[in-house]
């Protein structure tokens, strides 16, 4: 029965081999094995985009993704995934970091061409990072429909910087730099000559390594300058590597700077959201949802049992028509809400029972379009 036959088996058959080729990869990588895990698609079902479930149902111990299928009665002119390695191993990257790493990602919208929050932007990226280092290839293709008609979405190369800015926001620039650290080895290609050359597996064992470690929840700066502090790469070849790939000096601050920024216990912090300014105070357009510069990601601990209550005071109305209305969140380690708080006035709070350990603070603008200075401060009852 060919492909384009009404239940024709082969974009089925490609899903599953792109994710064996995946499970083995990892085996071989990590020597680890993953829970449960199945791809969900049909032709004409799933047409908005692909994504990772997590796990369905809760508790229940498998994993899955769902892959767009393409408009109904138009599967061949719409896009769809089941021939996209590249995508089903995206997909399948954000199931093995979830599992055997951390998650910083709280979500929102990730298309190029601006830097977005940089726990996002790390997510994203090393899932593509992952489906190019299985291909063996540093190509990054989605296509849409197929010839005569069809139509290439993203085609990039993470050895040849294409447009946009790049910095910790930016989801290519991690991609990129994350092929640049393993090319060379593990059967990797490397074209640039760049100096590092840890290879897949040895990228991923520091990524699983660093997510054991205490109030772990990475960006690129943070696996890089775990990277430096661990002896894995000195800063002179990374400096050198990043030069080569050119890439900015800002995706190795200073520890102190690095993802997320550090929130003690009752002392207030002080930041901007800026989501209006263009080109934004970051560099490229403004994204007023998920943009770097419209969110600030903070790192709490707290040392004992108690109800932890975070303050969030605005300078300005809070309100939207002024553009200073900024939302306030409390997440866990795994980047899931616990609470919020989305008013329109000059000051937010939230407070949850906690038990000791990390926890995540953010700012956000509303989402229209914000400026406007902060305090955040957090403090345990």
């Amino acid at each position: 029965m060919p492909d384009d036959a009404p239940g024709g088996p082969a974009g089925a058959f490609h899903i599953l081999d792109s994710l064996l080729r995946g499970s083995l990869a990892v085996h071989e990588w990590l020597d680890a094995d993953l829970p449960p895990f199945y791809a969900y698609w049909g032709r004409g079902v799933t047409h908005v985009w692909s994504f990772y479930h997590g796990e369905r149902p809760d508790n229940y111990g498998r994993y899955g993704i769902e892959l767009l299928g393409g408009e109904p009665d138009a599967w061949t002119t719409s896009d769809t995934d089941e021939h996209d390695e590249a995508i089903i191993l995206h997909e399948f990257g954000h199931f093995v970091m979830d599992r055997l790493t951390s998650d910083s990602s709280s979500g929102g919208d990730h298309s190029g061409g601006a830097l977005i929050e940089s726990g996002l932007a790390w997510e994203e990226g090393r899932a593509s990072f992952f489906g190019s280092a299985v291909l063996g290839a540093p190509y990054y293709r989605d296509t849409i429909g197929r010839e005569p008609s069809g139509s290439t979405r993203v085609d990039s190369n993470f050895e040849r910087r294409g447009g946009g800015p790049r910095g910790p926001g930016s989801e290519t620039g991690c991609s990129e730099v994350l092929w640049d650290l393993a090319d060379g080895a593990g059967g990797l290609p490397n074209e640039d000559n760049d100096g590092v050359a840890l290879g897949p597996a040895g990228v991923l064992r520091a990524m699983v390594a660093l997510g054991h470690e205490p109030g772990a929840f990475p960006a690129i700066d943070t696996f890089l300058r775990y990277l430096i502090d661990q002896n894995i790469v000195s800063l002179e070849d990374m400096k050198h590597m990043l030069v080569v790939g050119d890439q900015p000096m800002s995706m190795i601050p200073p520890a102190s700077d690095t993802y997320p920024l550090t929130l003690a216990l009752d002392t207030p912090r002080e930041g901007l959201i800026d989501s209006i300014s263009n080109p934004a105070p970051s560099g490229g357009p403004p994204r007023p949802g998920s943009g770097y510069d419209a969110v600030r990601t903070y790192r709490v601990q707290v040392p004992r049992e108690g109800r932890i209550y975070v303050y969030l005071d605005i300078e300005g109305s809070g309100r939207g028509a002024d553009h200073t209305d900024l939302d306030l969140e409390l997440r866990d380690l795994r980047a899931t809400l616990l609470a919020s708080s989305r008013s329109e006035k000059s000051g937010e709070s939230v407070d949850v029972d906690a038990e000791p350990g990390f926890y995540i603070v953010q700012v956000r603008g509303g989402g229209q379009g914000n400026r406007a200075h902060f305090q955040v401060t957090a403090h345990i009852e």
